[in-house]
């Protein structure tokens, strides 16, 4: 049992290194917020004893095959690296729309709130039921999206973040529905059992 719970965590950590994040204003962001691996904005940065700094995932592949800093070519392992919190703050700090908003999600907050968000987010696949999972497709949950903004097919005369998604009228009734959502997530499973 403890060895699952392990495994199940470091699912979800490799999961949010993968995480999508819609950056509002990706000109705003430094460049030397980017990975001069991947060359993308860092995700959980790790800070080498020369200065430089990596994403954890990048920074860890990389010493598989080569025992030194891609930058300057010191020697370094694993084990030297640490958190680089100074990033880490400075980039949580971007604000971001929430990665489920191809579904219906209008929320923009700060990068660091946004995993906090996502628990609780109504349009989660995680935290949707599943009368509303057979509407939507299975595409749209598991398409990877966009890194920032410019990337959602906005037309360069438009600066604006696009409106999210339409919500159905079921998950209009469930994203409202307040303390009456289990009553609304049984209606609909009786009524589904009723057609089978």
């Amino acid at each position: 049992m403890p060895q699952q719970r392990k495994r199940k965590r470091e699912d979800d950590h490799q999961h949010e290194d993968e995480e999508e994040r819609y950056f509002l204003n990706p000109e705003a962001v430094s460049r030397h917020l980017f990975c001069s691996i991947c060359q993308e904005v860092f995700i959980k940065p790790q800070r080498a004893p020369c200065g430089h700094s990596y994403c954890k995932k990048c920074i860890t592949a990389w010493l598989k095959h080569k025992k030194t800093c891609p930058e300057d070519r010191m020697p370094l392992q694993v084990a030297q690296l640490h958190n680089d919190f100074i990033l880490t703050n400075i980039i949580g700090d971007h604000m971001v729309a929430c990665p489920f908003r191809k579904l219906g999600c209008a929320f923009i907050g700060q990068l660091q709130k946004l995993a906090m968000h996502k628990k609780d987010c109504d349009f989660n696949p995680a935290n949707i039921p599943e009368f509303l999972l057979k509407g939507v497709e299975s595409k749209q949950l598991s398409t990877p999206g966009p890194s920032n903004i410019n990337d959602l097919n906005v037309p360069d005369n438009e600066k604006s973040l696009p409106t999210p998604a339409k919500p159905s009228l079921k998950m209009r009734l469930f994203q409202n529905g307040g303390g009456q959502r289990d009553l609304l997530v049984s209606m609909f499973d009786n009524k589904e059992n009723e057609n089978t």
